[in-house]
């Protein structure tokens, strides 16, 4: 044992006087050593900015302890202004053609040709489906139409010919009836002389006056007359039965050319409905429209009255809503309506054309129909050789889902954007936010001859009958300034809180000043409402001009809560988070397991609720106080007041006992959001005041 301890010696001997040589070899290479560090410590410690570690203090940082402090909420704000509002109904609609066309054949016959297909625009007279070809039995029949009516012609022109031959015949045969009358005339005149001049001769005969001879004379020209007469009595006779052929004749001329000409006529519509029913082989457009649907395709034999394909006709479309049945009263014909597409489309205005006067009996719904120009000009064109002619396009297409926004009113009042409204239980409500003590009470109706006649509920005054107006106003809590009290905090270590400005006592950087909540806490009040749109919300009760309104982020909020406005899209959400120093605030809640720290003028408290989670009306605030650096603090004196804020109502007086790890207020909280005003003496030159949240389960 002797021997190993001399040995052991011996080595130790050995090694130190090789490290003296060692030192006395390298001596300056290890005071350079020295000297260097000690230069780079005190130049870090010297330039380093306020925050800024170092590199060893970064890599031994334990980030996950860096949480950001609980505090406001961030909510998109917008103010209630006096604006002109256009109240709105708005619904979802549908686009339906001005008129749909089924096509369908008149005639059976293959389809042949089909140059149309959905989706293709056709004018008016535009082939649409082709029948048979062109050697088809409708050609041949409208042919042989065509010839039979040729063939008629030609008879009945023959006709023609013959009725004018016995129509000269008849008038012939009338002329010679009238010369043989004439004759006839003339005979019996010459008759009529003879006639008594005989008789008067047989008296002169008998009477011995003339002789025989004389008489014979006159007897003989009696006879001739007489002769003459019977001839062309004779005459007459034979021309009247001529006439009487002739006329027989001429009438069945005319009931012959009639009859042919009545033949040709007949055959000349046969021919006309021939080349109609040829034509049937073309079907075509009957006005400008779109295709929608190709029932039948080519190749098929069709019969009349089988749809072929379908039309819709929209250079005018009807936009229609089913309208409910508390709405519909609200809309009148000629009223102004907003149609709106597909995203990024155009905004086109129209009129309410039609309300149909029955509801459905499932839906309880009425058809509101607006009915539109759907064609507009586009950028391009095309030159038809002397002219550009402009294209258009169609801006809807049927069955095509769009925004119909139909105007009920429009004025000038109080609104604030539509999104900031909600409603609970039927009625109302926005968040507003406002500054601690400058909360919005319930508004009072007030004469306004007597300022000193008020009621909470509307009637008539009792001084003289004028009708009590509503008043709204806010209450202000005398105890509180209208502005609160400016703190500071540290950007890196949001526990850290002055009430006047200096260093972070651990890290250095310049505290920033903040207020306590971001100055604004949330209130929800019932309001009442008028004209309405998409974008704003005519407010006719509850506001005034300027109050702040919650239009982003409200959906999680309670009376109460602390607020911070940021700038906030649809799209994107929030555009930029605020600042740990602008949101900062004292809330006890189950986020941070209802333990904080605070640092205040120096001295750091430590605040925690008992138990964790807290029981309703079995629960305690422990408070511990150190200095900064180290140290506990005593001889405090802790007194405050509760309140719940989102029931107006005042909880107990507070007064904190000390006990060995510091010191107990005995709170006993019911569930709920409760807010304590502390005040801390003795422990600084001033008072430091407190103000913390604590939420109960």
């Amino acid at each position: 044992m002797t021997e190993s301890s001399s040995n052991l010696r011996e080595r130790i001997s050995g090694l130190l006087n090789n490290a003296g040589k060692w030192s006395r070899k390298n001596f300056w290479g290890v005071v350079t050593i020295v000297v260097v560090s000690i230069g780079s410590f005190f130049v870090v410690q010297t330039f380093k900015k306020p925050g800024q570690m170092t590199v060893l203090e970064a890599n031994v940082m334990d980030m996950s302890t860096m949480m950001p402090p609980r505090g406001a909420m961030p909510v998109g704000l917008a103010q209630a202004e006096e604006t002109e509002i256009e109240g709105t109904i708005t619904y979802t609609g549908s686009v339906v053609a001005f008129e749909d066309e089924d096509v369908y054949p008149r005639i059976t016959g293959r389809i042949v040709e089909m140059p149309v297909y959905p989706g293709d625009r056709v004018k008016k007279g535009q082939l649409l489906v082709q029948l048979d070809p062109e050697s088809s039995e409708y050609k041949s029949r409208a042919e042989a139409a065509q010839h039979a009516a040729e063939s008629a012609m030609h008879f009945a022109g023959s006709a023609k010919a013959d009725f004018e031959q016995k129509k000269y015949e008849l008038e012939a045969a009338e002329e010679a009836e009238e010369a043989a009358k004439k004759a006839v005339s003339e005979v019996k005149a010459d008759l009529d002389y003879w006639s008594p001049e005989i008789k008067r001769q047989e008296n002169l005969l008998k009477d011995d006056v003339v002789s025989q001879e004389e008489y014979d004379s006159e007897l003989a020209k009696y006879r001739a007359a007489s002769a003459r007469y019977e001839k062309a009595e004779a005459s007459l006779r034979q021309a009247t039965k001529t006439k009487l052929a002739a006329k027989a004749a001429f009438q069945g001329a005319v009931h012959h050319v009639g009859h042919q000409f009545s033949a040709s006529q007949e055959a000349q519509a046969g021919e006309k409905t021939a080349k109609i029913i040829n034509k049937y082989r073309d079907i075509v457009a009957k006005d400008s429209g779109v295709v929608v649907e190709r029932v039948i395709s080519p190749g098929v034999v069709v019969n009349p009255g089988m749809v072929v394909l379908r039309v819709a006709h929209i250079d005018k479309v009807r936009i229609q809503a089913e309208i409910s049945n508390a709405d519909i009263s609200k809309v009148r014909l000629g009223a102004l309506v907003h149609i709106k597409g597909a995203e990024g489309s155009e905004t086109v205005d129209g009129r309410v054309t039609s309300i149909f006067p029955a509801a459905d009996k499932t839906s309880r719904t009425s058809v509101v129909e607006a009915l539109i120009e759907n064609q507009r000009p586009t950028a391009g064109g095309r030159s038809n050789g002397r002219e550009v002619v402009s294209a258009t396009e169609y801006r809807f297409l049927p069955g095509q889902y769009v925004i119909m926004s139909i105007v009920t009113g429009d004025k000038t009042g109080l609104t604030v954007p539509t999104r900031a409204v909600f409603r609970r239980g039927g009625k109302p409500f926005v968040w507003l936010a406002v500054a601690p003590g400058e909360e919005k009470k319930p508004g009072k109706y007030q004469c306004p001859m007597h300022p000193d006649v008020i009621s909470d509920q509307p009637g008539e005054c009792p001084k003289c009958g004028m009708k009590l107006e509503r008043v709204d106003h806010k209450e202000h809590d005398g105890s509180k300034s209208k502005e609160e009290k400016r703190t500071y905090t540290c950007t890196m270590h949001p526990e850290i809180r002055s009430d006047k400005p200096g260093k972070c006592p651990k890290c250095g950087m310049d505290l920033t000043p903040t207020e306590l909540s971001g100055g604004k806490i949330a209130q929800l009040i019932s309001v009442k409402t008028g004209l309405t749109n998409s974008d704003r919300t005519e407010i006719v009760e509850g506001l005034e001009v300027g109050d702040e309104v919650v239009v982003q982020g409200f959906e999680d909020l309670q009376p109460t809560m602390p607020l911070i406005g940021v700038e906030w899209t649809d799209k994107e959400g929030i555009e930029k988070l605020p600042m740990a120093s602008e949101v900062a605030t004292n809330r006890l809640d189950k986020g941070n397991s209802w333990q904080l720290e605070q640092m205040v003028d120096h001295l750091m408290m430590s605040i925690s609720m008992k138990p964790t989670p807290p029981k309703s009306k079995e629960n305690s605030i422990e408070i511990k106080l150190e200095k900064h650096g180290g140290g506990k603090v005593s001889g405090a004196q802790i007194t405050g007041t509760s309140s719940m804020p989102s029931m107006d109502m005042k909880g107990p007086d507070l007064k904190a006992s000390q006990t060995g790890n510091g010191y107990k207020i005995n709170t006993d909280f019911h569930s709920g959001l409760w807010n304590m005003d502390l005040l801390i003496k003795g422990v600084s030159k001033e008072p430091i005041r407190l103000s913390i949240d604590v939420e109960v389960p």
